[in-house]
């Protein structure tokens, strides 16, 4: 008797995985998502409405990916035990903001096993209880209801959160203004292009500072004028 094929669908938990490397992500740790997301063509940052939770924040961590069912929070709760100190859990909750997917006994266990941040393209609760121990979340959005636990999703595979695709120990830099991943086989020249843009931005700032226009101290003049926009 032929045995029943197993069901389409059932979740991958992958412990191991590749991640940038550590020299890298420390590296990033002064640099803005703003100037980030410039050396990646304005790519890569997630969308306007996953935003921090408190202010005056900036991580940056390697990606441990979760996909969730729509309202299922089973496999976040592994990821916690398979996540190494200083990674960012990135959980693709489809967008839905009307059951949370993260709550504060897992922001307690994560934030004790030294995993640096968590982004959520979902709902989270227990939001007060963040912000009292200063754990960094992002997310789309706020509510009180809870999550299911029923289904097998999965663990360190391709996801998309934000908008944006995340792989498996991609970086990840989170800050006031949002959050950029940077693809981990990318890390290296990207942070060369940030480091040169984050001095030339320095140079724009002296210039401003001495009473120049945006217009000549980055360039923009000569722009403007074969625009053919005409001053009145």
């Amino acid at each position: 008797m032929n045995k029943p094929a197993r069901p389409v669908g059932h979740g991958i938990i992958r412990a191991k995985i590749e991640r940038t490397d550590p020299k890298i992500v420390a590296s990033f740790r002064k640099i803005p998502s703003t100037i980030v997301s410039d050396c990646l063509n304005r790519q890569y940052a997630m969308r306007a409405d996953i935003k921090p939770i408190f202010q005056n924040i900036h991580i940056t961590g390697c990606a441990v990916t979760v996909q969730s069912t729509v309202g299922n929070n089973l496999m976040s709760h592994e990821a916690i035990s398979v996540a190494h100190p200083g990674d960012v859990l990135v959980i693709d909750g489809r967008g839905y903001v009307d059951t949370s997917i993260w709550g504060g006994v897992q922001a307690l266990a994560a934030k004790r096993r030294g995993i640096a941040a968590v982004i959520v393209d979902g709902a989270i609760r227990d939001v007060a209880e963040m912000r009292r121990s200063r754990f960094p979340v992002f997310c789309k959005g706020v509510v009180p209801t809870g999550p299911h636990k029923g289904w097998g999703d999965s663990v360190n595979v391709p996801i998309q959160c934000g908008g944006v695709p995340v792989n498996p120990g991609d970086l990840i830099i989170g800050d006031d203004d949002g959050v950029v991943v940077v693809p981990r086989e990318e890390a290296v020249e990207v942070l060369r292009l940030a480091k040169a843009r984050v001095r030339l931005e320095n140079e724009w700032r002296k210039g401003v500072a001495r009473g120049r226009t945006t217009l000549d101290v980055i360039g923009l003049a000569e722009v403007v004028r074969r625009s053919g926009a005409v001053r009145r």
